[in-house]
């Protein structure tokens, strides 16, 4: 036994502490600051088609809630109306997925005119997902042309989530996004080509979210380059990603979450073994100097 630590027992046990609840990892905990993604997901859900409707982006206005805005994961609810067997010839037509990049933008709000603006971009992230292609369709479906999934009902689409990483994203209470992709002839850059993108969806919530505020649950934010498709006719303009309205009871299904590290580390079972015996220790060392003095 070295005579330094018998002279300060105390000392070393505390270091040996701080030591190992240093080395102790913290508890990580995700926390949901916004969600209006149904749950259970079910087989299907409302959609906006991008092809169908000529749309570039597609988004909404929304509030968090809590006090954590460092995001970690943004997630979205799509719907895939596309059949493997409508393209044999497209990349992945034999497997279960075939892939394609989705962009989500996240802007800050411009209050500056009548009415809240995508303002400065805070944050984008373009990621390549999975996407599953549709079941078969089942000939006892009405028309013949749906799939009948296991709730015993018959569907056009196919519903799935995708999950954005914002790691090391700030954003602040209220935030504008905007989802999106490109399809044949639309988008910011049109592949030009037939593919099944043609039938991809971003996913409609029907229902107020469960965690957050829609702070203006008639609006959402599009660009569309056809006029009628625009509550005002297009007469705030069509190409351009802006408010739009009367789309009661309709909004983006989207999850937001941050992720937060506990404030106070854990020891683990092996920690306070290492400082029982550590004690242990220290109290042999005294009785042995009691017995020598």
């Amino acid at each position: 036994m070295s005579t330094e630590l018998s002279r300060h027992p105390v000392k070393h046990v505390a270091l040996a502490a701080l030591l190992l609840a240093a080395c102790s990892p913290l508890a990580v905990a995700a926390t949901v600051i916004y969600d209006s993604i149904p749950a259970p997901l079910p087989p299907n859900i409302p959609s906006l088609g991008y092809q169908a409707t000529q749309t570039s982006e597609f988004g909404d206005l929304i509030q968090f809630a809590g006090a954590s805005r460092a995001l970690s994961r943004v997630t979205l609810a799509m719907s895939d109306w596309a059949l493997a067997s409508d393209y044999p010839a497209f990349p992945g037509s034999s497997g279960p997925t075939w892939n394609h990049p989705l962009t989500l933008n996240l802007y800050n709000v411009d209050n500056s005119g009548p009415n809240p603006a995508p303002g400065t971009l805070i944050a984008t992230q373009t990621q390549t997902f999975a996407i599953p292609w549709r079941p078969p369709a089942d000939p006892t479906c009405p028309g013949g042309t749906a799939w009948r999934a296991g709730d015993g009902n018959c569907y056009n689409g196919l519903a799935f989530t995708v999950a954005f990483d914002f790691t090391g994203t700030t954003v602040p209470n209220q935030i504008i996004y905007g989802v999106a992709f490109n399809t044949q002839t639309w988008g910011y850059n049109p592949i030009g080509a037939p593919g099944p993108y043609v039938s991809l969806n971003f996913g409609l919530a029907q229902l107020p979210p469960s965690v957050g505020i829609n702070p203006f649950p008639d609006t959402a934010y599009w660009n569309t380059q056809t006029a009628g498709n625009y509550a005002d006719g297009g007469a705030g303009g069509v190409g351009i990603f802006r408010r739009d309205t009367n789309w009661t009871p309709f909004s983006g299904a989207v999850t937001f979450e941050t992720q937060a590290l506990a404030e106070v580390p854990t020891l683990s079972p092996l920690g306070f073994l290492v400082l029982a015996s550590l004690f242990a220790g220290i109290a042999v060392l005294r009785l042995r100097r009691r017995r020598l003095t």
